[in-house]
This record gives structure tokens, C-alpha cells and sequence, in this order.
């Protein structure tokens, strides 16, 4: 078990203690010196990054915010730069020149040789989102008619400066993908045997276009730790290996925490994104939200004599709202969960309308119940109590059933299911809602 020292960087460089700090850096994981230098400033950073070894230094580098990249970007030499670049994965330059500005992508491709430079910009080609940005080109790849032997050696010679050699990819000489074979299998198989016989004949594969959240989906299902891309003539042009699923996991979940608070989806840690971006990012769906939000004050001027008349059901909106929001919560975010983890289809809509029919109207006569007596304290009025519990019943189900059927409406729509939730569906039940409330309890009073 490893344990997690604090060191003072900065008060060893400002000693000039580099031999004591090189040693350090030295027996740290790259994740640990990324923590460790992530408060330091830029000039500082580039002293760690002079004392770390290249392939160290690249590791670290790819896992820096964008802002801290573009910084150190500028402040290095011209030959430390391009030793980072080139110990880069693949799959990490990739990401990294999504991020630059056209001129620092420029500088960069000029230090790779013309071969893996075409292969970047090929999977640069490839929508932002797609499985094909993921992909690295640091596998080994065996023939089909190879035999066990000559993989074997294969492995020995190019194992060591690839990500992964535990799932290995088997084409044809026109890079069909044709299989995968584990290591292990090649290591106790016959050598004078062909990698075809021993191969699994049906990989599961992504094409280059698809989703990166279907190549997840993928990897999870069949707890694969490397997955093929291939193009649309199932030709492989790169692999997917586990790290890169994380990222993709915590890409989605942000992306869907953010829109269930609507608000557009920033990628980039609080500290790392600027304050005019977060404010373009939450003030559109806030003035839309303010707008729906100020349909209540007509619907409640348009009862304006009936709230005269009867002053106390005024008490009672706080209440309607809250609970109504809360029920349409929670329901939405089963139903996300669920269209999220495929445990749900948009054919199942008639289902879960039943079910939640059913589940609503429960929710609905417990709080009602619950409202009936707590009115009591408030009001002495038997009659407006069944009245304001009668209102909540039906608010209940209407909210329960709203929240179960957004994400489906949103399906439909192509939209993100998680839109449908937080603030927009308060929203949307806050201002029906009160209609349905002031209705309800008119019709019993009036």
C-alpha cells in the first residue's frame, strides 16, 4: 500500500534543492505529481516537468486542465515540448489538440513524422463525440494465418511500446478485423498452431462513427478491457482500452448533472473555467426558467377575488409547489437512471404509465392524508382542508406521471432525457400545478 506524503515543491525549487526534488518526483505515481503541481504557477510547473522523465512528463502532461497545457505549452523549450508530444499517447494528442488553437495544433503536428501524423489527423476527421477520438494505435495486431510462434515474437519485439498487450487485435492483410486473441491463450496454445484457430472468431467491436457512450456501454456489458474501432468497412484502425472509459463515464455523468440543473455542459474542473463562461453557460435556461416561472403571478391575479374572498388558501402554494416538485424529482430521476442504463425503452412509455399511475396515486392519498391534519393547524375549516388535500392528490399524480413521461417526450425529440429534469420540470410543475390547484379548490369552495 502506497502512502500519500505532502511535499512543499515549491520550497524545494525556491531552495534550489533539485537533487532532493528529482528523487522525489522519481517515486511518484504521474497522477500523484499532477495533484502535486497543480497549485503551483506556471513557471514553477516547468521546473518539475524539466527534472521528469519524458515518458513520466507526457503521462502527467495529457492529464493537466487545458488553461494549465496551453500555459506550459508557451513556456517550454522547443525540444522538451516535442519530447512530451511525441511520448504522448495517441489517444491523448488527440484530446489534447481538440482543446489548442489552430497555431499550437500546427506547431504540434510539425514534430511528428509524416506517418503518425496522418494517422492523428484521420482520427481528428472523426466527429467530436465519436468512438474514433477515443481510439489509440498502440496495440499489437497479429495476421490471421500467423502462427502461434511468430505472435509470440511479434509480441516480444513491439509489447513494449504498446498500451496494452493482454487483448490483442488479429486482421487479414487488408486490416479486416477478423478476431481477438487473449495473450494468455497464445502463451499455452501449440506454437506450430494458427492465431485463426485460437482466435474468438465474433469480437465485439465499435464502428469509428458510433457514440462514445455506446463504446462504454459496450465495455461494460462484455467487461471487455480493449475494444476495436473499425471503419465502415470493418477495417481496424484503432483500439479503445479501458482508462479511456473512465474518462468517458465522468464525461457523461457531468454532462447530465449539469443538464439536470439547466445548464449547458462545461467539461472543465470550477477553477479551470472562466467566469464569463459559466455565466453564458446558466444565464439562457435562467431567463427561460424566469419566464415560465412568471406565468404564475397571471394565473393567480386571474383568481385575484377568490383569494379576497378566501385569504388562507394562499398558505397552502408553498406547499402545493414543493411537493409537487419533489414527487416530479424523484420520478425523473428513476426514469434517467433507467433510459441511462438501458433498463428502459421508449416502448415501455405505456408501462410505466400504468405503474406510475398506480404509484402516484399512493404518494397522492399518504400526503393527502398527511396535509388533511396538518391544515387543521392552520385552518378550522374541515371543508377548505378536504378542499387543499383533494388539490394535492391530484397534484401528485399529475407530477408523478409529468416526471415519468418527460425523458420519454425528450426521447422522442432527441433530447438528452436529463433536460427534462431539475429546474425545467420544477419549472413546468410549478406553473401548472398552480392552475390545477386553484381549479381544484374553487370547485369545492366556490
Amino acid at each position: 500500500m502506497k502512502i500519500k506524503v505532502e511535499i512543499d515543491l515549491q520550497e524545494l525549487i525556491e531552495k534550489g534543492d533539485f537533487k532532493t526534488l528529482k528523487r522525489v518526483l522519481e517515486q511518484q505515481d504521474p497522477a500523484d505529481v499532477k495533484e502535486m503541481i497543480e497549485k503551483l504557477p506556471p513557471d514553477l510547473k516547468v521546473v518539475v516537468f524539466r527534472l521528469l522523465p519524458k515518458d513520466k512528463a507526457a503521462e502527467v502532461f495529457s492529464e493537466l486542465e487545458p488553461d494549465d497545457q496551453l500555459e506550459l505549452i508557451k513556456l517550454f523549450r522547443e525540444e522538451r515540448l516535442k519530447e512530451i508530444f511525441e511520448s504522448m499517447d495517441p489517444d491523448d494528442r488527440v484530446e489534447l489538440l481538440e482543446e489548442m488553437p489552430a497555431n499550437v495544433v500546427k506547431k504540434l503536428l510539425s514534430y511528428l513524422p509524416p506517418q503518425e501524423r496522418e494517422e492523428l489527423l484521420y482520427i481528428l476527421n472523426y466527429p467530436e463525440d465519436s468512438a474514433a477520438r477515443l481510439a489509440t494505435t498502440e496495440y499489437v495486431e497479429l495476421f490471421e494465418d500467423m502462427t502461434v510462434r511468430e505472435a509470440l515474437e511479434k509480441v516480444r519485439k513491439e509489447g513494449k511500446k504498446k498500451e496494452n498487450i493482454y487483448s490483442l487485435m488479429v486482421i487479414d492483410r487488408t486490416r479486416k478485423l477478423k478476431g481477438t486473441v487473449e495473450l494468455r491463450d497464445l502463451i499455452v496454445a501449440d506454437p506450430d498452431q494458427k492465431v485463426s484457430e485460437i482466435m474468438n472468431k465474433d469480437p465485439v467491436f465499435v464502428h469509428a462513427i458510433d457514440d462514445q457512450e455506446l463504446a462504454a456501454e459496450l465495455m461494460k456489458k462484455y467487461d471487455l478491457i480493449i475494444l476495436p474501432v473499425v471503419d465502415s468497412e470493418e477495417r481496424l484502425i484503432g483500439v479503445i482500452t479501458f482508462d479511456d472509459l473512465v474518462d468517458v463515464i465522468e464525461e457523461e455523468a457531468t454532462e447530465d448533472i449539469q443538464k439536470k440543473a439547466s445548464m449547458s455542459a462545461t467539461y472543465t474542473s470550477y477553477f479551470h473555467t472562466p467566469a464569463w463562461k459559466l455565466i453564458l453557460k446558466r444565464s439562457p435556461w435562467l431567463v427561460v426558467l424566469l419566464l415560465l416561472e412568471s406565468v404564475n403571478g397571471n394565473i393567480i391575479s386571474s383568481y385575484e377575488k377568490f383569494l379576497a374572498s378566501i385569504p388562507i388558501i394562499a398558505a397552502f402554494i408553498p406547499t402545493m409547489i414543493g411537493s409537487a416538485g419533489n414527487t416530479g424529482a424523484q420520478i425523473s430521476a428513476l426514469m434517467i437512471r433507467g433510459f441511462t442504463l438501458n433498463e428502459i425503452s421508449l416502448k415501455d412509455w405505456w408501462k410505466v404509465l400504468l405503474r406510475e399511475s398506480l404509484i402516484g396515486s399512493t404518494l397522492g392519498l399518504i400526503l393527502a392524508g398527511v396535509l388533511y391534519l396538518r391544515a387543521f393547524l392552520i385552518s378550522s375549516d374541515p371543508t377548505l382542508n378536504f378542499a387543499v388535500a383533494t388539490a394535492l392528490l391530484v397534484l401528485i399524480l399529475y407530477a408523478n406521471i409529468m416526471g415519468a413521461l418527460l425523458p420519454f417526450i425528450a426521447r422522442i425529440f432527441k433530447i438528452d432525457p436529463a433536460f427534462m429534469a431539475g429546474p425545467l420540470l420544477t419549472t413546468i410543475v410549478d406553473v401548472t400545478g398552480i392552475m390545477i390547484y386553484f381549479y381544484v379548490v374553487h370547485s369545492f369552495l366556490s
